[in-house]
């Protein structure tokens, strides 16, 4: 059993003390720990826990084409209950890129074919990364372990895709993106969903159907923004994988509140002319 979350961690006098920042993790860390007194009654001896420690999201690479073989192990684990050999995940990747992939036609007859991981853009290979987590979250039933692994994946996930060199297109409507998005973008957990205006509908009028502006977060994490937290900062110390998708949309609201108040001067300035 394994978990992943964020802490609050010191140093001090040869202990490392940490405290949970989502407080909706709690269970599972008590779980964690019952379990582990429970087998050390039976067993008679101490089960030492294998920690690994980091301070992420600081100059972390990504590399898609590992992060798809990665869930791919991980959408298997879940059907088999094992871990699949190289021809088995093969197969399944073949299946799931049928399923998933863009296509492009073929040279030899024009039948649309898909595009295999090596071949992809991007983009191409970020939205097929997407489906493959839509597919863990509506089709998949996962153990505490895989969820770990899937919400590890997650924070590393978002933080690359909402980077200032990455540009991914948009959901084509706030329905698509409700379709979609099926977990929080906060802690990946599924279920009923909020989508909160990361800049709000008074401060950017234009914003209010962009999807680059929403959020999909549980009810428990959107009542923790509004009944917890100030500012934005203080929401991101929990989650601070999404600061690069905060920054942005605050970024692309910010051009278009410019972009509107100019067009405003100048029909202001075209109405004082005609007055003349």
């Amino acid at each position: 059993m394994k978990i992943i979350s964020h802490f609050h961690g010191v140093y001090q006098n040869n202990f490392i003390v940490l405290k949970l920042v989502d407080e909706n993790d709690r269970y599972i860390v008590e779980k964690l720990f019952r379990n582990k007194k429970e087998r050390e009654g039976r067993t008679k001896q101490e089960v030492l826990l294998r920690c690994e420690i980091n301070a992420p999201y600081q100059h972390r690479t990504f590399k898609q084409n590992n992060a798809v073989w990665i869930l791919i192990s991980i959408i298997f684990q879940s059907m088999e209950g094992r871990n699949g050999t190289h021809e088995e995940l093969y197969e399944l990747y073949c299946d799931l890129l049928e399923e998933y992939a863009d296509k492009k036609p073929s040279r030899l007859n024009g039948k649309l074919r898909s595009i295999h991981i090596s071949g992809m853009n991007t983009e191409q290979a970020g939205r097929f990364i997407d489906s493959l987590l839509f597919h863990l979250a509506t089709l998949c039933e996962l153990s505490i372990d895989l969820q770990s692994d899937v919400r590890k994946f997650i924070y590393e996930w978002e933080e690359w895709k909402h980077k200032e060199e990455n540009e991914f297109e948009e959901f084509a409507s706030v329905e698509e993106m409700r379709q979609k998005v099926v977990y929080s973008e906060a802690s990946g957990k599924g279920g009923v969903l909020h989508f909160h205006h990361i800049v709000t509908r008074g401060a950017c009028p234009a914003a209010v159907d962009k999807t680059w502006n929403l959020m999909a977060l549980t009810p428990d994490e959107h009542n923790f923004y509004h009944q917890q937290c100030k500012t934005w900062d203080e929401f991101l110390e929990v989650y601070p994988h999404l600061r690069g998708k905060v920054e942005r949309a605050q970024k692309r609201c910010a051009e278009l509140v410019q972009q509107n108040n100019s067009i405003g001067n100048l029909a202001a300035m075209a109405l004082a002319a005609q007055g003349e």
